[in-house]
């Protein structure tokens, strides 16, 4: 297939703010609380919100895949929007994931935009007969209605956003950036190569990628670890713009990837151990929602001790 790139025309210049200046930063990606009795926890929401606010993240972004948003019904994502919206909007950068049916994605992103968002993230939804042109019209009409600059979301689960459907999408001005949670540093650079700057890409692989994808001159990654310690995720970045490789390497060698090894024990643990994580820093990160599944008492214990050994807790308390 011949791919032709456009340069940005006036209306997505027009449409340019922190968010898409290439600016470099962590993005943090919050938990939604729910409580024993599976229910959205407002006042636990807005601690954890206030907690990420006095940090150096660029920007946080709810109703992610760490925020459970295929969980949420509208009404509590319309709570939480407002939330969000009230206490961030205008401090940090502000995002929502918007996906599901493609009419609750459309009503999400009317929220999102309600609430003062900078972006939303559109994820693609469930169908058992995915197509191309289906899903890239999905794409289209939902960053329509967002009225803002949208993320595509490349995932595990979903793949790889060919070349084929990114020439789709490439009239569609305000889908304009891509969160890389797939990791195929190949297919980043065929895109690179075939659409220049036409779709900024964001490290959606977070810390653990970061020194790789920043000498590719990606310089903005994601953070689900900085939920409870965003002080190691904004260091991160610190040793990676300064080239202290020697120092990324040690945060990733012995705070990190041990991190990500536990997140990995089990498949559910995702958002489970984000949430352990946080209970045992003193935090509010509430129970996960089915599918997903709580930590065993085992890898609890792992998990405490780890965050003692680190220093990301100041002794292993029972919790």
């Amino acid at each position: 297939m011949s791919l032709t790139w456009k340069p940005p025309t006036a209306k997505i210049q027009d449409m340019e703010n922190r968010l898409l200046d290439h600016f470099p930063g962590v993005i943090g990606f919050p938990v939604t609380p729910f409580s024993d009795a599976d229910e959205f926890d407002a006042a636990a929401f807005r601690e954890n919100i206030s907690f990420m606010l006095d940090t150096r993240l660029a920007a946080l972004a709810f109703t992610g895949s760490n925020g459970e948003m295929q969980s949420l019904t509208l009404d509590e994502y319309a709570a939480l929007t407002a939330t969000a919206g009230e206490m961030v909007a205008g401090k940090k950068g502000l995002i929502f994931g918007v996906g599901q049916t493609f009419r609750t994605a459309q009503a999400q992103a009317r929220l999102a935009r309600e609430a003062g968002a900078d972006a939303v993230i559109i994820m693609a939804p469930y169908t058992p007969d995915m197509n191309e042109p289906g899903l890239a019209d999905y794409y289209k009409a939902v960053a329509e209605t967002a009225e803002l600059p949208a993320f595509l979301y490349q995932t595990k689960w979903s793949g790889v956003i060919e070349l084929s459907m990114l020439e789709r999408l490439q009239d569609t001005e305000n889908i304009c950036m891509v969160k890389d949670e797939n990791g195929n540093m190949s297919h980043y650079l065929n895109v690179r190569v075939n659409f220049g700057d036409r779709f900024h890409w964001i490290n959606g692989m977070a810390e653990p990628f970061a020194p790789t994808y920043w000498n590719h001159g990606v310089h903005t990654f994601t953070s689900g670890l900085a939920c409870f310690m965003p002080h190691v995720s904004t260091e991160l970045h610190d040793r990676c713009s300064a080239g202290d490789w020697d120092r990324a390497k040690q945060i990733l060698d012995e705070i990190v990837i041990p991190l990500y090894q536990m997140r990995n024990r089990r498949p559910g643990y995702k958002t489970s151990m984000i949430k352990r994580g946080m209970t045992l820093a003193g935090l509010k990160g509430g129970r996960v929602r089915r599918p997903l599944i709580e930590m065993s008492p085992e890898d609890r214990d792992d998990l405490k001790e780890l965050m003692a050994r680190t220093g990301l807790i100041a002794e292993p308390v029972a919790v």
